[in-house]
């Protein structure tokens, strides 16, 4: 069963905190994202995190000096033996390699690297060694998520994506809608850039104080739909056109939908979304089915909003959102009564988590492992979806493909591959692919297919893979 999102407290409130309660816990990759992890882990007294570690030692060493750690209870180690001496000393050990943390006595780790092959393998030989593991590098679950997650219960411990991104967070807001009965037509994420518009003062202001004066043909597209109708489509398409690359959807995107999508079997309709641009009083209008007034086809999908607000409404962060129908009547009457955001006949409901706080939140992910033996993210996943990449531009041989922010690509989803002992023309997971080079040149417009990737199949996540594929674990 999921976790719910409501927040029950870790620690008992009765009796004093213990040490026997303390955590302790590592990090490795110490990006923006990671970083606070370690800052906000010094306002937690039963979490430590007593190592990092970064092929940066700088970053790594600054992480503990933006979290106010005195320099003399720093000690960079180079090898095990210095890093047991340093945590037996209670002092904060950082490391250059990881691997040196993964048998070290901590109970969790915190993977932020940001490299899918990196992460697969310190999971893997974290999991080995009894470790729970939280998973900030989003781009390893859509590739072998399942597997994880398998070895992990396997092993006793817990495999989760973390708190404080959107995937760990829809999740749990879409199981936690579906224990309490109600359907979920819609699981989706308020896209991270957000457009102020003044329909009256016909004019854009975008993130960074940039601004777009409208005619007022233009203005009229950003009245609020407050019923279905036959131009709704078509508004919505006009909007998209008007704003341009300015909300285009992000390989990150894409990503993380995907994972939602494989953790709670909700279906894809578009292989890069809807993406509707909307006020959020027309999302349970426009993300409802055809049958409801909508747009959707089918019940049940993953989607992403980018969602318009005016001057004084409250931003939405790169939260999260599911759309719901309750079945019986007077259940919807009392959704109406709180006053949640509906459609005209009461058959879909927007709810909604407005935020995400990064690495400020993901101790949690850390504590619910470690105190409960939990995932905040669900144990289930089936490999029903992966991204894809399209060239954006002509390519080279020799090119290196660089993941999520790679502008030579676009990423797409669609039904997942089952990749074998040899690469074949079939289109190449695309994250798998990271840190590799072309083998041939690529034309814009072109799907990556395996046999495009030099020596690819030699790859531990490609192994990892066919390992996941071949036994089709289902948790």
């Amino acid at each position: 069963m999921a976790r719910v999102v409501s927040f029950p407290p870790l620690f008992s409130t009765s009796r004093p905190m213990t040490s026997s309660q303390t955590i302790r816990a590592g990090v490795i990759g110490t990006g923006q994202y990671a970083t606070a992890i370690v800052t906000q882990a010094q306002s937690i007294p039963n979490l430590d995190v007593s190592v990092v570690a970064d092929r940066n030692l700088d970053a790594a060493h600054n992480a503990y000096q933006l979290a106010g750690i005195d320099e003399d209870l720093i000690l960079i180690a180079t090898n095990r033996a210095e890093a047991l001496q340093g945590l037996e000393s209670g002092k904060k050990v950082v490391l250059e390699d990881a691997s040196l943390m993964l048998d070290l006595p901590i109970d969790a780790i915190a993977e932020g690297t940001g490299s899918p092959s990196a992460a697969a393998e310190h999971a893997l030989k974290a999991i080995e060694n009894g470790k729970h593991v939280v998973m900030v590098t989003k781009e390893v679950d859509i590739c072998v998520g399942p597997i994880l997650r398998q070895k992990a219960k396997q092993a006793g411990v817990v495999y989760t994506a973390s708190d404080g991104d959107q995937p760990s967070h829809l999740i749990s807001l879409i199981e936690w809608s579906r224990e309490i009965g109600l359907e979920v037509l819609v699981g989706g994420k308020f896209g991270e850039k957000h457009v102020i518009i003044d329909v009256p003062g016909r004019q854009i202001r975008y993130q960074r104080g940039k601004t777009r004066d409208l005619s007022e043909k233009e203005a009229a597209l950003f009245k609020h739909i407050e019923t279905p109708g036959p131009d709704m489509l078509k508004i919505i398409k006009q909007r998209k056109e008007l704003l341009g690359d300015s909300i285009d959807v992000r390989t990150d995107d894409l990503t993380e939908q995907g994972i939602v999508a494989n953790a709670t079997g909700l279906s894809i309709e578009r292989e890069r979304f809807h993406h509707p641009v909307a006020w959020p009083t027309e999302m349970p209008i426009l993300l409802a089915p055809q049958a409801y007034g909508g747009i959707l086809e089918g019940r049940g999908v993953v989607e992403q909003t980018t969602y318009l607000r005016a001057n004084h409404d409250v931003s939405m962060g790169g939260g999260v959102y599911v759309t719901v129908h309750a079945v019986n009547a007077y259940s919807r009457e009392v959704l109406s009564g709180k006053g949640h955001i509906g459609n005209p006949d009461n058959t879909s409901y927007l709810i909604f988590r407005p935020y995400h706080l990064c690495g400020v939140e993901t101790p949690y992910s850390i504590l619910i492992a470690a105190l409960r033996n939990t995932p905040t993210s669900g144990w289930s996943m089936e490999q029903r979806y992966d991204s894809f990449g399209r060239a954006k531009q002509d390519l080279t041989a020799g090119t290196e493909l660089h993941g999520a922010h790679d502008d030579g690509w676009e990423t797409f989803l669609g039904p997942a591959v089952k990749l074998r002992q040899s690469a074949t023309d079939e289109s190449m997971p695309y994250h798998i692919a990271t840190s590799h080079k072309l083998a041939r040149d690529v034309s814009a417009g072109t799907v990556l297919t395996q046999v495009m990737v030099e020596g690819v199949a030699e790859s531990s996540l490609w192994k990892l893979r066919i390992q996941q594929d071949d036994n089709a674990p289902r948790c």
